[in-house]
């Protein structure tokens, strides 16, 4: 089958994207200390908070109304939705100008980083656009080359300039700084040649579209709150502060691994739920979701087994602390793919305001978790945060999308 085969290529590309990430953590934990390492992750997880603003939530009506629209329609609707972005990177460049100096505090880093957060997000944006664009025109391979070559361009940039320069945690948020850009470029470029880029703009249709993607702002920011905010309530409250931001951030990153699996089947899976949902395909539709679950399930009990050679080996000593976050956060992630595997239910039938209530419902439940769990357990506290709320979210999704899955 067709859908095996994508499978097959964006495993490979996710697989070897892992390995690059992987080598990247391995690097870092020999060449940092783990207060550093919290510096880079309180970065990185802003830049996630900034993301679902600037981008306007265009990400899923963009992929949506590529299977809906002709040509000429789409490539309207997407150049009218590439202004939202665009007005959003204008506002949030002042908010950071104006209030560089607190956020540069909350951050750990000087105020010069937070100016350029939002544009560093933007074409991050961009990035994603591109490589979603590939999934949805049924390009895997034109998909792994990009991702790969984002992935590979950063990890060079960050042996030049924390291994050989020695710049630190500055050194490795700026390679994460000029490989978007490098890519972001190319990425414009491609959507010319697709065609994507219409001459003028319709402000109506702008309107329109802010409108519908308002619930997917809430959507992205979720992921924010779930995957990232913790790593703030543990600089705040726990004893060990940043240092143990930056155990914490290496445990999420190993079981990230997991993430990065569920996305490669997810880039294939998606798709072709929509195309079948579309034709009325429903027997298809419902084998390919058991053999999503199963796939996470299968990945999670391999990262299981191979925790302990992962730490024994490539991990360094002063990070072994991040083993116990490992596990708990790996087994977040497997709830999280049953979430995906009956989100993909509700966009197509444009349950918009019900994913909405959804993601609010997740991020009020981490947010008065984390509250309550790490002033009293510190770092183990947001983990566990994590785990039940992955596992509430999950069990929404099923209740909300059961009646799609049974037809």
């Amino acid at each position: 089958m067709k859908i095996f085969r994508h499978v097959y290529i964006y495993f490979i590309s996710y697989f070897f994207n892992a390995a690059l990430s992987f080598l990247t953590i391995s690097l870092l934990t020999h060449k940092l200390e783990p207060r550093d390492y919290g510096i880079i992750n309180l970065y990185s997880a802003f830049i996630v908070l900034l993301t679902p603003f600037i981008s306007g939530g265009i990400f899923y009506p963009i992929s949506i109304e590529y299977y809906k629209k002709s040509r000429e329609e789409y490539q309207q609707f997407f150049t009218s939705a590439q202004v939202i972005p665009l007005l959003s990177l204008i506002f949030f460049t002042l908010v950071c100008t104006l209030f560089r100096q607190p956020i540069a505090g909350f951050l750990r880093v000087t105020s010069t980083w937070v100016i350029v957060l939002p544009m560093t997000v933007w074409w991050i944006m961009n990035n994603e656009i591109t490589m979603m664009m590939c999934r949805i025109r049924n390009k895997p391979w034109a998909f792994t080359i990009f991702s790969t070559g984002k992935n590979l361009l950063e990890i060079l940039l960050t042996i030049g300039l924390v291994v050989v320069l020695s710049w630190g945690w500055q050194g490795r948020l700026l390679s994460a700084v000029i490989a978007p850009v490098a890519l972001g470029l190319f990425s414009i470029y491609l959507f010319y040649r697709w065609h994507f880029i219409a001459k003028t703009v319709v402000w109506k249709q702008v309107q329109q579209i802010a409108w519908v993607s308002v619930p997917f702002i809430f959507e992205r920011l979720t992921i924010f709150v779930l995957a990232n905010s913790d790593k703030y309530f543990i600089d705040k409250f726990d004893l060990k502060s940043t240092g143990q931001v930056g155990l914490y951030s290496v445990g999420a990153q190993i079981a990230t691994i997991v993430s990065l699996v569920i996305l490669s089947m997810n880039a294939a899976y998606q798709p072709y739920v929509f195309q079948n949902l579309a034709n009325k395909n429903n027997e298809k539709v419902r084998k390919s979701t058991w053999m999503y679950i199963g796939g996470a399930a299968l990945m999670i009990v391999g990262l299981f087994l191979a925790m302990p050679l992962l730490f024994r080996f490539f991990i360094g000593d002063q990070f072994s602390g991040a083993r116990v976050f490992a596990y708990y956060l790996s087994g977040a992630y497997f709830m999280w793919a049953i979430y995906n595997a009956f989100l993909a239910y509700l966009l197509f039938h444009g349950k918009n305001r019900l994913i909405l209530y959804l993601s609010v419902a997740g991020m009020t439940l981490s947010i008065l978790l984390n509250f309550f769990m790490v002033p009293r357990y510190g770092a183990y506290g947001a983990a566990v945060t994590s785990i039940i709320t992955y596992t509430f979210m999950a069990l929404l999704a099923v209740i909300s999308a059961w009646k799609y899955l049974k037809k």
